[in-house]
C-alpha cells in the first residue's frame, strides 16, 4: 500500500465526496433521460410498422 506524500484535509475530502455525488446524479439523470428517449423511439417504430401494414 503506497504511503501518502501529504495529509488529506477535510476540505479535500468534502470536495471529493461532493464530486462523486455530482457524477452519480449526472449519471442517473442521463440514464433516465436515455431510457425515456429509447421508449419514445420504440413507439415511433411500432407506429411506422402499423402504417406499413396498412399499405
Amino acid at each position: 500500500m503506497p504511503i501518502p506524500l501529504r495529509e488529506v484535509t477535510d476540505r479535500q475530502l468534502v470536495g471529493a465526496i461532493l464530486s462523486l455525488i455530482a457524477v452519480y446524479l449526472i449519471f442517473r439523470i442521463y440514464t433516465g433521460w436515455y431510457s425515456k428517449y429509447l421508449e419514445k423511439k420504440e413507439k415511433e417504430l411500432e407506429e411506422n410498422e402499423k402504417i406499413g401494414e396498412l399499405y
